[in-house]
């Protein structure tokens, strides 16, 4: 640390002044991107289930570019569970960018409560979506929750 004493009074370098902004840039926090459900609409239904085809916004809140490896989420229409999915292909992000992409959810009658069935034939729902990205920083994995809630339509 480089300082000149003048007196009784002790003052910082200008090159200690720009380490020290150095560090704080280096400790800003990474934002969790936000993700946003649009729309949802049933792929194949089958005797036990059906496959849904979930559509979503991703939005990156940070000034730096983010590779995103995958992320997870849980699904719930009216306050119910209908079940988990994930998005296992590796995108990336620019700064402030934006992305849409499409998840497939198979979801099991068997291990539905009716009430669920039930929601599924409505034309519009309240679904609501939280989880965690998986995003490289500094050479590592690091998980990033996120939670958003939406009405939307279903398209059969």
């Amino acid at each position: 640390m480089a300082t000149t004493i003048t007196g009784a009074r002790r003052t910082a370098s200008p090159a200690f002044f720009a380490l020290g902004l150095l560090a704080l840039a280096g400790c800003a926090t990474l934002k969790a991107p936000t993700l946003q459900l649009e729309g949802m609409g049933v792929e194949k239904v089958r005797i036990t289930g059906l496959g849904l085809e979930v559509r979503f916004h991703v939005r990156n809140p940070n000034p730096e570019p983010l590779r995103i490896e995958r992320f997870e989420y849980e699904l719930k229409l009216n306050g119910r569970r209908l079940g988990r999915g994930y998005y296992p292909d590796s995108f990336d992000l620019a700064g402030f960018g934006d992305q849409r992409i499409e998840s497939n959810l198979d979801v099991n009658f068997l291990a539905l409560p009716q009430g669920v069935q039930r929601i599924l034939q409505r034309d519009e729902v309240r679904a609501e979506i939280k989880g965690k990205f998986y995003v490289q920083q500094g050479g590592s994995l690091k998980g990033l929750g996120f939670k958003s809630d939406a009405e939307v339509r279903i398209r059969r």
